[in-house]
C-alpha cells in the first residue's frame, strides 16, 4: 500500500490531480483509513491510472474518459468515440497547417518590402462560358481543398455519367459578396462545349449553365502552391480598392496548368489566372 505522495511519484500525477479524480469518481484510492482520512494505493492501480492519462493526453475530458473506462460500454460506442476524436484531431491538424501557411505567407511578404511587386495587375475583358459545375458551401477556409476535390470528383464523374468531354479549363467561382469565416459559397466548374447549352441533360448532382460575359476584370496570374493563393487574392483586391473599382461579380480561379487534383493529390506547383468582374 501507498500514501498518496509516494502513489502520486510512481504514477507521475500530483496529489491535487489524484484527489481531484477520486472527487470525480473516476479513479479512487484502494483504501481510506476511517481514523487519519489517508488515502491508500495499490501498486496494482497504476494500470488504470495509465489509462486515464493515455485518452486524457488524447484530449477526452475527464467525463468522457469515465465512460470510455466503463466496464459495460459496448465496443462499438467505444470505436465510435475513438473515431470522433480522430476526426476532431485530424481537423486540429488541418487548422495547424493553414495556421503555418499564414505564417510562412506573412514572412514572404515581409521579405518582399521594399522591392517590386510580386504580381503585375492588368484589366481586360472575358467573353461568356459555357460550363458544367457543381456548388456547395464549404464549412471552413481551412476545409477547402478537401472540399473542392470531392466536387470536382463529382463533376467529372457526372460528366462521364452523362457522356460529356470536359474542355479546358476548370475554373472555381467564389461567389460570396464579402470574406466569410464559414459557409463559403464555392462553385467548381469546367468549359464544356456549347451544344451543351442548347440540349442540356438533367443530372442531380450537376447543372449546365452560362457564365456571363464582363466587360472588365481585373487579372493577376499565380504560380505556386494552392493553399498560399490567398496573397495573391488579396494583392488584387488591393489593387481594386487603390484604383476605386467596385467590384461586380464572384472571383474565378482559372486552373491554367491542368486540373488542381492529379491522382488525388492537389497540385503543388500550379499557374493560376485570378479574375474579378468589376465596374466603376
Amino acid at each position: 500500500m501507498f500514501k498518496i505522495g509516494d502513489f502520486s511519484k510512481l504514477g507521475q500525477v500530483s496529489v491535487r490531480m489524484l484527489r481531484h479524480y477520486d472527487q470525480f469518481g473516476l479513479f479512487k484510492p484502494d483504501h481510506i483509513d476511517k481514523f487519519t482520512g489517508y488515502r491508500y494505493y495499490t501498486a496494482g492501480q497504476l494500470a488504470n491510472l495509465n489509462r486515464i492519462l493515455f485518452f486524457k493526453d488524447l484530449g477526452f475530458s475527464l467525463q468522457q474518459i469515465k465512460d470510455l473506462l466503463s466496464d459495460n460500454l459496448p465496443n462499438d460506442q467505444l470505436r465510435g468515440m475513438l473515431m470522433m476524436k480522430q476526426v476532431e484531431l485530424e481537423r486540429e491538424v488541418q487548422d495547424s497547417h493553414a495556421r503555418l501557411a499564414r505564417v510562412e505567407a506573412r514572412l514572404q511578404q515581409i521579405e518582399q518590402e521594399g522591392k517590386p511587386p510580386p504580381y503585375e495587375v492588368t484589366t481586360k475583358s472575358v467573353e461568356e462560358m459555357v460550363i458544367a459545375s457543381v456548388r456547395q458551401l464549404v464549412p471552413k477556409p481551412q476545409e477547402m481543398d478537401y472540399y473542392c476535390k470531392q466536387m470536382y470528383t463529382t463533376l467529372y464523374r457526372g460528366l462521364d455519367d452523362l457522356g460529356i468531354s470536359p474542355g479546358y479549363p476548370e475554373v472555381t467561382f467564389y461567389h460570396n459578396e464579402e470574406y466569410p469565416e464559414t459557409d463559403l459559397d464555392v462553385e467548381t466548374a469546367v468549359v464544356v462545349s456549347e451544344q451543351c447549352m442548347s440540349a442540356a441533360p438533367e443530372h442531380p448532382h450537376l447543372q449546365i449553365r452560362t457564365a456571363p460575359a464582363e466587360k472588365n476584370v481585373a487579372v493577376l496570374i499565380y504560380e505556386g502552391p494552392f493553399r498560399n493563393v490567398g496573397s495573391a487574392v488579396m494583392v488584387l483586391l488591393n489593387w481594386i480598392g487603390i484604383n476605386e473599382w467596385n467590384i461586380s461579380g464572384p472571383v474565378r480561379e482559372l486552373h491554367l496548368s491542368g486540373p488542381a487534383h492529379v491522382k488525388g493529390q492537389v497540385q503543388e506547383k500550379a499557374v493560376l489566372e485570378l479574375q474579378i468582374p468589376i465596374k466603376t
